[in-house]
């Protein structure tokens, strides 16, 4: 076979052979380093080509390390340098720990052209996942040894259901006080906050008290963090007098209403004739008054039996709001 046979040889199987063109995997969203173990995982791929090919309902696998796909997602855009998928998700294994897989373009071949595969790693790590408590509605002061209810919620940062599971108060020393188990609705206007309401008793002593609601958060289908709280509140000797107090305007004797009357830490509100009454045990205690645009003196009252006064409380001028428009730069202090 002379020189020239064999070039025009080689040039008829190179036309016969396809091309091939090689490609690249990047991400043009990255998904989140930590996510909640079972949860989704969302990210947006790029495929480069590079010829520029448009490449277009072609597919991007989420391959596992045994080879099982995962998910799967069709480069939706082209542009003149990349190809794009959307957003898309996959489910984050429900085990906590760190985890691969692979984006693989797969090779493909069409019309004479080759696509090569491309591919690129991706590493996630599941956490569990993170439960707080709320405690609202605990009263204060509370008669020593006598029953009160609060409110108790727990939420899950996925919004889990939490419906069910059990919340124990504990006091300062661990000991259980009791036990609730949280409904089966949210509290009105939250994702996932579960809640239920739990008597407690209150200890007989005087004095503040400051104890633990806890939410194990065993029995779950996914991994969550346990989580505590503190909530505190005053114990009181029982009361056995009722200290009544007339809140009126200072000069002209008008009744002051919804003023907060104090004595120590017993409180009451005025009423619309400025009359406040508080239930409270023989004792010496300051007497303060608090009400937006009022002020008044403190005073001391020693209780040893029903008692009745009267505050007089003076009007605050309130500030002018026009007062830096009202200065004259050119008038000297």
């Amino acid at each position: 076979m002379d020189e020239l046979t064999s070039k025009k040889q080689d040039a008829e199987r190179a036309n016969n052979e396809p091309q091939r063109h090689p490609t690249s995997v990047a991400l043009s969203r990255p998904p989140a380093a930590e996510v909640d173990a079972g949860t989704d995982i969302t990210l947006k791929v790029k495929v480069f080509c590079s010829s520029g090919c448009d490449l277009r309902g072609r597919s991007i696998n989420v391959t596992a390390l045994d080879g099982l796909v995962v998910a799967t997602s069709e480069l939706a855009e082209h542009t003149e340098h990349a190809n794009e998928t959307a957003e898309f998700t996959f489910n984050a294994p429900d085990e906590v720990g760190e985890h691969s897989w692979t984006l693989v373009f797969p090779k493909h071949e069409a019309e004479g052209l080759i696509h090569e595969e491309g591919s690129l790693p991706i590493t996630v790590k599941t956490i569990a996942h993170d439960t707080s408590l709320a405690v609202w509605g605990v009263p204060s002061p509370i008669v020593m040894n006598h029953p009160f209810r609060i409110h108790v919620g727990a939420t899950c940062s996925a919004g889990c259901d939490l419906r069910g599971k059990e919340i124990e108060i504990c006091d300062e020393t661990g000991a259980n006080m009791a036990r609730g188990n949280l409904g089966d609705t949210p509290w009105d206007g939250t994702r996932a906050l579960y809640w239920t309401e739990v008597g407690l008793t209150a200890p007989g002593r005087e004095g503040g008290t400051s104890w633990s609601i806890r939410f194990a958060a065993t029995e779950l289908r996914l991994p969550h963090d346990e989580a505590s709280a503190r909530f505190g509140f005053e114990t009181v000797k029982p009361p056995q007098y009722t200290v009544t107090v007339k809140v009126v305007q200072k000069d002209d004797g008008t009744p002051i209403e919804d003023a907060q009357v104090r004595l120590g830490v017993y409180f009451a509100y005025s009423d619309e004739t400025g009359f406040a009454r508080v239930a409270m045990p023989r004792g010496t205690y300051e007497l303060d008054l608090l009400k937006t645009g009022y002020e008044t003196s403190p005073r001391v009252l020693d209780v040893d039996g029903d008692i009745t006064v009267e505050v007089e409380a003076t009007v605050i001028p309130p500030e002018n709001p026009d007062a830096y428009w009202l200065f004259d730069p050119t008038k000297r202090i």
